[in-house]
C-alpha cells in the first residue's frame, strides 16, 4: 500500500489504521454503497476516544490541532494522543504533552524525573492504547513523502 497520513509532531509512538467507513444498503442499486456523511467521521472519532477512554479514564476528550491536519483528541497523564486520515489510512499517534510538562515549573532533575515517569508510562501503555489500530506497518518513505506500508501480522 503506498499512501501517506500525518501524525503528531514529536510523536514518540504511531500506529497505521484503516479509517472506518460506515455503508448501507441501496434497494435502487440493490448493493452496499459507502457512505460519503462527513457526520460519520465525528462517530468515529467518538469511539476511538471511547474506546481509549474506557481502558484509561484519567485521559480527557480534546479538540485541538497540532498542525498538518492533525487533530488532538485525547489529553492525559501528561501525553496527548493524535489522530489523522487520508485517503481510508488513519493515524494515531502520541507524544508528551509540553503544556503539561512546562520546563519553568521544575528545575532540570525534576523536569527530568517527570519527562522520564511520562515517557515510561507511553511505552508501557502504548501497546493497550493502540490495540486495534495497528493495521499496518510504515515501511519506507519517498523523498516526495509518499510511503510505502505492509500489513501488519499480528
Amino acid at each position: 500500500m503506498s499512501r501517506s497520513v500525518n501524525y503528531l509532531n514529536r510523536a514518540l509512538k504511531v500506529s497505521y489504521f484503516e479509517w472506518p467507513r460506515y455503508s448501507s444498503y441501496n434497494e435502487e442499486t440493490e448493493q452496499d454503497e459507502i457512505s460519503e456523511d462527513y457526520e460519520d467521521s465525528y462517530i468515529v472519532i467518538e469511539d476511538i476516544q471511547e474506546s481509549i477512554m474506557s481502558e484509561f479514564p484519567e485521559f480527557d476528550r480534546s479538540k485541538k490541532w497540532d498542525s498538518n491536519e492533525v487533530s488532538i483528541i485525547l489529553q492525559g497523564h501528561g501525553a496527548e494522543i493524535g489522530l489523522s486520515e487520508y485517503c481510508g489510512l488513519a493515524s494515531l499517534s502520541i507524544r508528551i504533552d509540553e503544556n503539561e510538562l512546562d520546563y519553568n515549573d521544575y528545575n532540570e532533575a525534576e523536569y527530568n524525573e517527570q519527562y522520564d515517569k511520562i515517557l515510561s508510562w507511553i511505552n508501557e501503555n502504548w501497546p493497550r492504547i493502540s490495540a486495534g489500530y495497528s493495521q499496518f506497518n510504515k515501511v519506507a518513505t519517498f523523498s516526495n513523502g509518499e510511503a510505502i506500508f505492509e500489513k501488519n501480522n499480528k
